[in-house]
């Protein structure tokens, strides 16, 4: 993502959430520690993603695809995207926060192999809705972890 995707972004992004990122926030996350990056058809884009990754550990922070683009896999390819390029990085778990009642991205993650290992009770300001807290655990050690079983 860069500063000439941004229109084409913040209009998905407001036609996604009820709260939606401001143009300040996705610039704030396209430095490091942050990545963002689009999903493009014919020209036009269709998704992002945006993700932090810190060491072994990634916290995707926004994910959307156009409502006219949905259900077409686009958003899985993000995904896809995000723990291939991370996991060869060197990261070994994902994290998430997604709202209880969004259920097509719920059963996104399920399907890439996220498992809901939380709640975050009214974490969503504006409805009150609570936020599921989901992981995908890649396997193998975390370096800097003391303990003599595996995470």
């Amino acid at each position: 993502m860069d500063e000439g995707d941004l229109q084409e972004v913040l209009t998905i992004e407001r036609l996604s959430f009820p709260s939606p990122w401001t143009a300040g926030a996705f610039r704030a996350e396209m430095a490091p520690p942050g990545f963002a990056f689009v999903s493009e058809r014919e020209g036009r884009v269709v998704g992002y993603i945006v993700f932090r990754l810190i060491l072994q550990e990634v916290h995707i922070l926004n994910l959307a695809v156009d409502p006219l683009h949905r259900r077409g896999g686009i958003g899985r390819q993000l995904l896809r995207f995000c723990i291939d390029l991370c996991s060869s990085k060197g990261a070994v778990v994902f994290w998430l926060e997604v709202r209880e009642g969004n259920l097509p991205a719920i059963s996104l993650y399920h399907r890439m192999g996220f498992a809901v290992r939380g709640r975050r009770p009214g974490y969503y300001r504006d409805t009150g809705e609570d936020a599921l807290l989901m992981e995908l655990f890649l396997g193998g050690r975390i370096a800097g972890y003391k303990g003599n079983d595996k995470v």
